[in-house]
């Protein structure tokens, strides 16, 4: 097959021109698809990593959240079949690496003249160890048919081709469910909306991935805008606006290596301790005559300080909630009546993480004024945030400290402003804000020293893209001249 021209690359997300030069090798090229794609037309979707600025955790509270599109993701590539097999593979760009593949037959999706249940796709994704991995864009597929009515005749292939790595908390899940599903949607013409697209993620990702996560990272990959930063109302999910990133500044991630996961028990524990915390709340609303809360963040800081803190307990043994409350009104985890669970650190962070990421962003808005001044308590902000991680939630580790620990050291006078533990927490990566000068030349100086300590250069996370929306779709065609590709 004839390269495809290179002009049309430099235009194109990282992702895509890999993609387009390793589509454009010959038959007799087996670094390229060969066996995996045939002359028939590709559909393609691309969507980048996130790094939560501010908000985090707080998401499946209520909170406002404010988050960032990365440089780099993943692309999903879609070729039609002939038979009712789907045939999904993984590769990872940026190093030699082997190729992963499984083939889900259609009609295990089935159940008598139907589909299934997500509780036997969970299981079935689980069955084997080897190919747990295949739950996003499975789990995806089947979201989408089951929750969008959609009848497939055939399968088909599908490609994910990621430029990022797997739970280092930049949300690389949503990234595979939400590219996963913007494909489909290119591809059977569905014209779904964002939110939908978005909640549709969210829901692969709580029923047969098993992973109890917010609507943050799925919303924010989809709307968001490169060079833009989001803010979102998680209640359940609205897109509120943009922020500007004030001149000359940048937000970037590092890597701390230490691997993160929301489907662990921590990030799980702390979940269902802010639940109870809410249940408690509510029980204590309706003996005055007041209606329940739908979100902890409907309460300020003082509300709580006041009104229930005395009154909630450091941690509860499950079975004492159960006997008392019955349910903590969470669909997505499950109260293990042996455990014991912390609640008042649970349900007062995502309270106080509401107000902080105002003060964030009226900071950064005050800065984009020529407040210099503003940067700074931006800056505190996020440390605030990485605290209550650590002291409320119990979700930081001693690797993510020393790196947020290495920004504060250099400081405001050095440029840098602020760091914090990103999403779920326990590992994955440190976000860090600052002078896009003192960003280049201190955050290699902090991944050097960390490497001392713990063995291994971190990857550093930096640039915007394009989100799903703001990409849109490729399709491709086999022609006189090889392979082309146009938007859609």
């Amino acid at each position: 097959m004839p390269p495809m021209p290179p002009a049309s690359l430099p235009e194109l997300p990282f992702e895509v021109a890999q993609f387009e030069r390793l589509l454009s090798k010959p038959n007799s090229d087996t670094t390229g698809f060969a066996g995996f794609f045939n002359s028939g037309e590709i559909w393609v979707a691309r969507v980048p990593a996130r790094l939560d600025v501010m908000g985090g955790i707080a998401d499946y509270s209520g909170a406002n959240v404010c988050e960032a599109v990365l440089g780099r993701g993943v692309l999903v590539a879609l070729q039609p079949r002939t038979d009712r097999t789907l045939r999904i593979r993984t590769l990872q760009l940026g190093s030699r690496s082997l190729p992963v593949e499984t083939r889900i037959p259609m009609e295990y999706f089935g159940s008598g003249d139907g589909l299934g249940d997500y509780a036997g796709i969970r299981e079935l994704c689980q069955a084997n160890p080897l190919a747990s991995w295949a739950a996003y864009a499975g789990g995806s597929i089947f979201t989408m048919l089951k929750e969008e009515g959609v009848k497939l005749q055939y399968g088909f292939s599908m490609l994910l081709l990621s430029a990022v790595p797997m739970n280092v908390g930049i949300g690389s899940s949503a990234t595979i469910e939400v590219g996963t599903l913007a494909c489909l949607n290119a591809y059977l013409g569905l014209r779904l909306d964002a939110g939908r697209i978005a909640r549709l993620g969210q829901m692969a990702e709580n029923h047969v991935v098993g992973a109890p996560c917010g609507i943050m990272d799925q919303l924010t990959i989809t709307v968001g805008r490169k060079g833009r930063m989001t803010h979102l109302l998680c209640r359940p999910g609205s897109v509120v606006g943009e922020i500007e990133i004030p001149a000359g500044t940048g937000f970037v991630g590092i890597n701390s290596l230490v691997r993160h996961s929301v489907g662990g028990n921590p990030y799980g524990d702390t979940r269902i301790g802010a639940f109870m915390g809410k249940r408690i709340i509510n029980a204590l609303r309706a003996r005055t005559g007041r209606g329940g809360l739908d979100y902890l963040t409907q309460l300020t800081p003082d509300e709580f300080n006041t009104e229930y803190l005395p009154h909630l307990p450091e941690s509860l043994v499950g079975s004492e909630f159960l006997a008392k409350y019955r349910t903590h009104d969470d669909p997505v985890t499950t109260i293990q009546p042996d455990a014991t669970y912390r609640v008042v650190g649970p349900t007062r962070h995502p309270i106080e993480e509401n107000e902080r990421v105002l003060r964030f962003m009226e900071a950064l808005n005050a800065a984009n004024q020529g407040d210099a001044a503003a940067l700074v308590t931006a800056g505190e902000c996020m440390y605030g945030a990485h605290a209550s991680y650590r002291d409320n939630c119990r979700l930081s580790t001693a690797e993510v400290d020393f790196l947020v620990e290495a920004v504060r050291k250099r400081g405001a006078e050095a440029g840098l402003f602020g760091a914090k533990i990103t999403g779920g927490g326990t590992g994955g990566t440190v976000a860090v804000f600052g002078r896009t000068d003192a960003l280049k030349l201190h955050l290699p100086q902090i991944a050097l020293e960390y490497s001392r300590r713990v063995g291994a250069m971190p990857d550093i996370f930096d640039g915007s893209s394009p989100g799903a929306v703001e990409f849109g779709a490729r399709r491709y065609l086999f022609g006189a001249t090889g392979w082309a590709g146009s938007q859609v």
